[in-house]
């Protein structure tokens, strides 16, 4: 297992690698991403959180002695579940089929939550491979974490998934940089068009200003030979297109992020606020999103509650990334 985080920062920067749909080649991203990363001399953990189609280890031909399903229903720890990858990166294992995070009881919340705040201290990224979609969890999981990395391809049902996707976290108030990979290009070109196309739809219709495009990969058929040998494309074939285009964007984000001041205040602690209603800001007025439960049976209310709780959560956890992302504009001017 890794040796504790290096003096370099307090704790790991948190990425969730997410997108609109399905298919479009999120965890093949977060893998080979993880990789280059790793390359780079950077302590880089691969996390699981797709509870439906858990599927980076199958990615990768690894058989893990256990599962985020042992940890959360065996006495095993977060250090128990991790298995070490190809090319220097370790991977907490997903289990298909597990309930969701947000329907995990206050005792498995609060392990989660504690498995978390171990591996941040001693990795310097986290890439979080989340479910495609808007379901909850997924934006629990996007709002909770200082950066998204969206995958997109030029396919119309894509772009469009992606962007109700960020219409789900408009509502939440997100205001985070939102970074783009464009993946499956035929070109150079034809990236930047995608990429014009849907920044142009989100700008007029989200207001969200701050997308950026983090880089592209090119379609490239060594990538389905690679999943078919169950094999990373960047340690199977490191010269190809998406190889070199995936190294690129390593080299991207890891200058983008030496010249940006890193916040000391865990992802853990974000999530917290989403998940565990014993700590939602007094100040958030409940009244206001709890409405009356006077005719409604004992589960009807009960089921009211969670989700005006829930969304509490994710209000309070929004405003914390906001502050959070305004400290930084702050102290980069």
């Amino acid at each position: 297992m890794p040796a504790t985080n290096t003096h370099e920062h307090d704790f790991a920067r948190v990425i969730a690698i997410s997108s609109g749909k399905g298919g479009v080649g999120k965890s093949t991203l977060a893998i080979n991403l993880g990789i280059a990363l790793a390359h780079a001399g950077k302590k880089v953990c691969l996390f699981d959180a797709d509870t439906n189609l858990a599927n980076l280890n199958i990615l990768l031909g690894i058989t893990p002695l256990h599962t985020l399903e042992h940890f959360f229903k065996n006495n095993v720890s977060i250090q128990d579940v991790l298995t070490r990858g190809p090319g220097g990166i370790d991977i907490v294992s997903g289990a298909s089929g597990v309930t969701d995070f947000i329907q995990f009881s206050y005792r498995q919340q609060k392990k989660l939550i504690q498995g978390l705040r171990s591996l941040e201290k001693n990795y310097h990224y986290l890439l979080i491979d989340t479910a495609a979609g808007i379901a909850q969890t997924n934006i629990s999981l996007i709002l909770a974490a200082p950066y998204l990395l969206l995958t997109i391809t030029g396919e119309p049902t894509s772009l469009t998934d992606a962007f109700s996707l960020l219409r789900i976290l408009k509502k939440y108030h997100y205001q985070q940089p939102v970074l783009v990979v464009v993946n499956m290009a035929a070109s150079h070109q034809s990236a930047q068009a995608t990429f014009k196309r849907f920044k142009m739809a989100v700008n007029k219709h989200l207001q969200l200003a701050q997308i950026h495009l983090a880089g592209y990969i090119l379609a490239d058929k060594n990538i389905p030979a690679s999943i078919l040998q169950q094999q990373a494309i960047l340690l199977k074939h490191p010269d190809s297109p998406a190889s070199q285009c995936i190294s690129l964007i390593s080299k991207r984000l890891l200058t983008m992020f030496s010249q940006e001041h890193h916040s000391h205040t865990p992802f853990s602690n974000y999530y917290t606020d989403l998940t565990l209603p014993d700590n939602i800001d007094k100040h958030i007025d409940n009244s206001r999103l709890i409405p009356s439960t006077n005719a409604l049976t004992p589960a009807q209310t009960t089921e009211v509650r969670r989700s005006a709780l829930l969304q509490t959560g994710l209000l309070r956890a929004s405003h914390y990334a906001r502050l959070s992302g305004q400290r930084r504009l702050n102290q980069s001017m």
